[in-house]
């Protein structure tokens, strides 16, 4: 039999992931009866808690910030589930904040309760925080940051040679008319994933075309309503390529709304692989970023940082890859 996750406590006890979280790592702010409707589900469900339930009975465990702050459900849940995970072989109590007190985590640090903070886009790129985090002494580690920026150590993968790849993989279907749908322009994994898409097109000898690239903001309505600019225009795009899984299903929605069929007349990709993008209809081919393995990095991080605070700050790059599935072909050629 299957063992139970997190998100089948969730589930079960009709409340979200984060409380779950909150519960078996004993934070405060959880009222008495959603504690034990939690609990009971743990029981029910069989749920292994293990280095949490360690560290809700340990004095000593320490804390773990994560800073949490983006438009993408499908993106939060997955640091979500995993930074739990992550931290639970180090008996580290995980906490969920917005953007972080620095105030409050500093005084953390003087009674010796926290660990460090793991900060997620756009976050991780929010100067003011960086600086205010540094001076207030508190350990961080910055998820999809600008590889080579001096503050912190850094986790993620090379959005823009992941998106270059992307670009590359259109454009060996036969794709010359590649739309492009960017993310939010807080974001830097915005700059550096745009910046991708056009190396991919200037390395097959082709200009930037500022009428096929759409502002999103990484939502699943701004995906739709880009791709409907796009699909609609005088001279549309063969495929569409999204700076997020969110957006690429709202650019299906939208093809299926004006009905043009993916992937015979257009070919739609993503960008994260979602866990959803697995199951859409058609399947979507996207780049690949491992979550599970940028919070295990971050979390260790951390650890390694409590032991030995004068290390040398780590720039660690995870491996992406295409994942191709059926949602982009080769693009219909016309009529004889």
């Amino acid at each position: 039999m299957k063992s139970a996750t997190i998100k089948d406590v969730a589930k079960d006890a009709g409340v979200s992931i984060k409380t779950v979280s909150r519960v078996i790592n004993g934070e405060p702010h959880v009222t008495a009866k959603t504690r034990e409707k939690v609990l009971t589900a743990v029981g029910a469900l069989d749920f292994k808690i293990n280095a949490a339930a360690r560290a809700l009975r340990s004095k000593a465990a320490k804390r773990l910030v994560l800073a949490l702050d983006n438009p993408s459900q499908s993106y939060s849940e997955a640091v979500q589930i995993n930074a739990v995970l992550a931290c639970q072989p180090f008996s580290f109590q995980l906490s969920l904040q917005g953007r972080p007190d620095t105030e409050a985590l500093k005084a953390s640090m003087r009674d010796g309760d926290l660990v460090g903070v793991v900060l997620t886009p756009p976050l991780s790129n929010d100067v003011k925080l960086l600086d205010a985090l540094e001076q207030a002494g508190v350990p961080f580690v910055r998820v999809g940051a600008e590889r080579g920026s001096a503050a912190g150590d850094k986790i993620g993968i090379d959005d823009r040679a992941a998106a270059r790849e992307m670009t590359e993989y259109l454009l060996a279907l036969g794709h010359r008319r590649i739309g492009f749908i960017t993310g939010d322009a807080n974001y830097d994994i915005t700059r550096r994933r745009l910046l991708g898409y056009v190396d991919g097109l200037e390395g097959a000898g082709l200009a930037r075309d500022d009428s096929l690239i759409g502002d999103g903001d990484f939502s699943y309505a701004s995906g739709l309503s880009c791709a409907e600019t796009l699909l609609t225009s005088s001279h549309p795009p063969t495929a569409i390529f999204a700076s997020n899984d969110d957006m690429a299903a709202g650019c299906l929605a939208s093809a299926y709304k004006l009905g043009i069929r993916v992937p015979d007349s257009l070919s739609v990709v993503g960008f994260d692989d979602a866990p959803f993008s697995r199951i859409i209809y058609p399947a979507l081919t996207t780049m690949h970023q491992s979550i599970e393995k940028m919070m295990e990095e971050a979390v260790a991080t951390l650890a390694a940082r409590r032991s030995d605070p004068l290390a040398p700050l780590r720039d660690a790059v995870v491996p992406h890859n295409l994942v191709k599935r059926e949602s982009s072909a080769p693009p219909m050629r016309p009529p004889a």
